[in-house]
Formats: C-alpha cells, sequence, structure tokens
C-alpha cells in the first residue's frame, strides 16, 4: 500500500499531537515481532524513554507498546485493521487507536470488545489515563 496524501498529512497530524504528552515517546512505523510475525503499526506509543540518537539501533526490540495507533487510508479496510487490534490485544498491548481521517473521528479500543469514539472535544483513554485535544489532529 502507498500512503496517500490525506493519510500521510493526518499521521503527521496524530504524532505532532502525541509529542506533545511528556510521559511518552512516540515511534513511527516500529516493527513488533509477535508470535514470530511482523506488525508494523503506524505509530506506536511508549512509557517516555532517554534516547541517544548517535549510538548504534538496536537489533531488535522486544518490548512492545502500551498503544498500537493505526491511520486509516483510503483503501484499507477496517476489518484489516480490526484484525491487526485482536492481535495486539493478545500480545498485552493496552489500547489501540484507530485514526479516521476522511470522518475527522478517532476510536479508541480498551479491548476487542470495548470501543469509545471521539468526533469532538478530547480523545480520552480512560485504561492509560490519556487526554487529548481531538482539535490537535484535526484543525
Amino acid at each position: 500500500m502507498l500512503p496517500s496524501y490525506n493519510y500521510s498529512y493526518a499521521k503527521a497530524r496524530v504524532i505532532g499531537a502525541l509529542l506533545k504528552l511528556e510521559d511518552y515517546s512516540v515511534f513511527s512505523e516500529m516493527s513488533l515481532n509477535i508470535e514470530s510475525k511482523v506488525y508494523t503499526p503506524d505509530i506506536c506509543l511508549y512509557p517516555k524513554r532517554d534516547i541517544e540518537l548517535s549510538l548504534p539501533e538496536p537489533v531488535e526490540i522486544n518490548e512492545l507498546p502500551i498503544i498500537a495507533l493505526e491511520v486509516l487510508s483510503y483503501n484499507e479496510a477496517i476489518q484489516d485493521v480490526l484484525n491487526r487490534f485482536d492481535v495486539y490485544f493478545n500480545a498485552f498491548i493496552k489500547s489501540c487507536w484507530l485514526v479516521v481521517p476522511v470522518a475527522g473521528v478517532v476510536v479508541v479500543y480498551a479491548s476487542s470488545e470495548y470501543a469509545q469514539r471521539f468526533r469532538t472535544g478530547d480523545i480520552i483513554d480512560d485504561k492509560l489515563n490519556i487526554t487529548l485535544p481531538l482539535k490537535d489532529i484535526f484543525d
């Protein structure tokens, strides 16, 4: 899948908004090894860590993020994303967010069976006590 204009812009906006969260480190396109298969969420959120860019690149990151975020592209099926979320939850990733640029919506999944949709106000992830203004993503 080739990234589209709107997808790329929305992803950049999400990363910009997440970078304002002082207790977390944000990574784009981190390869996660889950049950001997590689998954690459659009964005991963980890507890804050020191990162020294001048040191050699780690060969493998075994720690999974606390949040995996996917930005829905125009040619991606929502069910494919939800199937990946099932894998992430089974691997004990605590929360999954689905950003739907065309609808201006963020859906926060606390599990495969529970989700909250945010179209206005703040995005609230109760499970991780994170609040993020939706306007920081969709202005």
